[in-house]
C-alpha cells in the first residue's frame, strides 16, 4: 500500500514538535544535577500522572498488547486488571511515602533511595542496583527500539533495521539534550496521544467490523478459543495464565522509571490529584488495547506479524493526517518509555557508579556531561541489541519488567513500610528476585506455565522479610 504524503507530513510534524520540546528543555537541564535528573522535584499532578503512566505503558501496549489480544483473543483481558491493581498499589500505597522521603533526603535515583534507607551497606546496594538496572534497562529500551522498527516497517515499508535507527535517533536527541524535564514534558504529551488512540481507534475498528456482537461472532467461528476467558488453556495452565497476567501488577513498585515520578512530584497534593488521572487513563488504555486487538482479528483474520495490527488498520481505515497521528501515538508510546529508561540507566552509571563509588566531588556541569554520554552509550547498546533480532515485543518487555520488579519491588516496599527491614535482607531479596526471574525465564516448562515475575517477586519478598527477622538490629534510616 502506497504511503500518503499527508500521513508522512503529520508524522514528521509530530516528531519535530517532540524534539523541539526536548531542545527547549535543555536550557533548564544544564543548570544542575537536580534539574537534569528530577526536574527540581517540581512536577504537577497532570504531568506526574501522565508521564508515570506513559513511561510504564510503552510499545508493549500499543503494539504488544494489541498483538497479544489479536493472537490470544479475549484471554488477554486479564492483563488489564493486573496492571490496574499495580496502579492502585503504586498510587495509593507507595507514592506518598516515596515523595515524602525524597523531599527530606538528597536523592536523585533508585540506587540513591535504597542506599539511603539501608545506609549501613549503601555501597553494596548501589553496586547491585546498578547491575540490575544496566542489564534490564538495556533490554527494556531495546524492546522499545524493536517496536519502532516494526511500526516503521508496517507504515512506511522501510526495512526493520532502518525503523530501529530512526526510532533510536528521535529518542536520543531529546533525551540527551533535555534530561528529565524533557522526558516528563514529552511523556505528558505522548500520554494524551496514546489515550486518544486507544479510545477512539477501537471504537472505529469494532464499528467497521459490524459491532461488538459481530466481532465476537466472527472470532467464535474462526476459533472458539478466541472468545474464551482463558483461551485454549484449561486446568493448571488456565490458572497459570490468569495468575501470571494478573501478576504483571506486581512489577509496578519496582520500576525505577515509574518510581522517580513520585520522587519528582511537587508535593503530596499533586500525587492525590494525579492518582485519579492515572487510573482513568489506565482503564481506557488497557481495555482499549485489548478490544482493538479483538477488532483487528475480526477484520483481518490473519496477519504476518500481529504486533503490527494498529499501524496497519490505521492506514486502511483513516485519512492520511489521522493515520499519521496514530503512528505518532505508537511512537509516543515507544518514546515515553525509552527516554525514561535511558535516563534512569544512565544516571545509575554516572551518579551512582562514577560519582558516588569513586568518591569524586564533581560540579553539576561535569556530572550532566557524563549523564549525556551515558545516555548515548546505553542507547547505542540497546539499538544494537534490537538490530540483532526482530523479537516479540510483549514477552521481551515482560522479561525486563519482571527482573526490575522482583529485584527492587520488595526491598522498596518493605523499606518504606516496615521498620524492621534490614540491609542484609534487602540485598538478599534483590539478588534472589533477580536470579529467580532469569532462571525461571530460561526453563521452558516453568516459563510456559507461570510468568516469571510472580515467583521472583514473592521469593524476594519472603527473603527480605525472613533475613531481616534473623538480624538483631535493623541498620537503616526510618522512611
Amino acid at each position: 500500500m502506497e504511503v500518503s504524503w499527508t500521513l508522512t507530513v503529520s508524522f514528521i510534524l509530530y516528531t519535530v514538535a517532540i524534539v523541539t520540546v526536548g531542545l527547549y528543555s535543555a536550557k533548564y537541564a544544564s543548570r544542575s544535577t537536580a534539574d537534569y535528573l528530577l526536574a527540581r522535584k517540581g512536577l504537577g499532578a497532570w504531568v506526574t500522572a501522565l508521564s508515570a503512566s506513559a513511561s510504564s505503558e510503552s510499545g508493549w501496549v500499543t503494539l504488544g498488547l494489541v498483538g497479544t489480544a489479536f493472537t490470544e483473543g479475549l484471554a488477554a483481558i486479564w492483563v488489564a486488571p493486573g496492571c490496574l491493581l499495580g496502579y492502585i498499589f503504586n498510587w495509593w500505597v507507595m507514592s506518598r511515602p516515596v515523595n515524602r522521603y525524597s523531599k527530606t533526603h538528597e536523592i536523585y535515583t533508585i540506587p540513591d533511595f535504597l542506599a539511603s534507607i539501608y545506609n549501613d551497606k549503601a555501597l553494596t546496594i548501589r553496586w547491585i542496583s546498578v547491575v540490575v538496572i544496566f542489564f534490564m534497562m538495556t533490554t527494556y529500551v531495546s524492546a522499545q527500539f524493536n517496536a519502532a522498527g516494526k511500526a516503521f516497517e508496517a507504515v512506511f515499508h522501510v526495512k526493520y533495521a532502518v525503523g530501529v535507527l530512526i526510532g533510536a535517533a528521535i529518542v536520543l536527541v531529546y533525551t540527551i539534550t533535555g534530561g528529565f524535564r524533557a522526558v516528563a514534558w514529552t511523556d505528558f504529551i505522548q500520554g494524551l496521544l496514546m489515550w486518544l488512540a486507544l479510545v477512539f481507534l477501537p471504537i472505529l475498528v469494532i464499528s467497521h467490523a459490524g459491532g461488538i456482537s459481530e466481532v465476537f461472532s466472527k472470532l467464535a467461528v474462526e476459533d472458539p478459543n478466541l472468545v474464551r476467558i482463558t483461551g485454549s488453556r484449561v486446568g493448571f495452565l488456565a490458572l497459570g495464565l490468569v495468575i501470571g497476567w494478573l501478576g504483571i501488577g506486581l512489577g509496578y513498585p519496582g520500576q525505577p522509571h515509574v518510581i522517580i515520578r513520585f520522587m519528582a512530584s511537587k508535593d503530596e497534593a499533586s500525587i492525590k490529584r494525579g492518582r485519579f488521572v492515572a487510573m482513568v487513563w489506565g482503564v481506557f488504555v488497557f481495555t482499549g488495547a485489548v478490544f482493538l486487538g479483538l477488532g483487528c482479528r475480526a477484520v483481518f483474520g490473519t496477519l504476518g506479524d500481529a504486533e503490527q495490527a494498529l499501524p496497519i488498520i490505521s492506514i486502511q481505515l483513516l485519512p492520511g493526517v489521522i493515520a499519521g497521528l496514530m503512528l505518532a501515538a505508537v511512537l509516543a508510546a515507544i518514546c515515553s518509555t525509552a527516554d525514561s529508561q535511558l535516563l534512569v540507566a544512565s544516571s545509575s552509571i554516572s551518579h551512582d557508579l562514577y560519582a558516588r563509588l569513586t568518591g569524586k566531588d564533581l560540579d553539576s556541569r561535569h556530572v550532566i556531561t557524563i549523564d549525556r554520554l551515558a545516555v548515548g552509550v546505553l542507547g547505542l547498546l540497546a539499538m544494537l541489541l534490537a538490530l540483532t533480532k526482530n523479537r516479540v515485543i510483549f514477552s521481551f518487555v515482560l522479561y525486563a519488567w519482571a527482573g526490575l520488579g522482583a529485584a527492587f519491588g520488595p526491598p522498596l516496599i518493605l523499606g518504606l513500610l516496615w521498620k524492621k527491614a534490614t540491609s542484609t535482607g534487602a540485598i538478599a531479596g534483590a539478588i534472589v528476585g533477580f536470579v529467580t526471574v532469569i532462571i525461571w525465564k530460561n526453563i521452558p516448562v516453568l516459563s510456559n506455565t507461570l510468568y516469571e515475575l510472580v515467583p521472583g517477586f514473592f521469593l524476594s519478598l519472603v527473603v527480605v522479610w525472613g533475613v531481616s527477622l534473623m538480624g538483631r538490629v535493623p541498620h537503616r534510616k526510618d522512611a
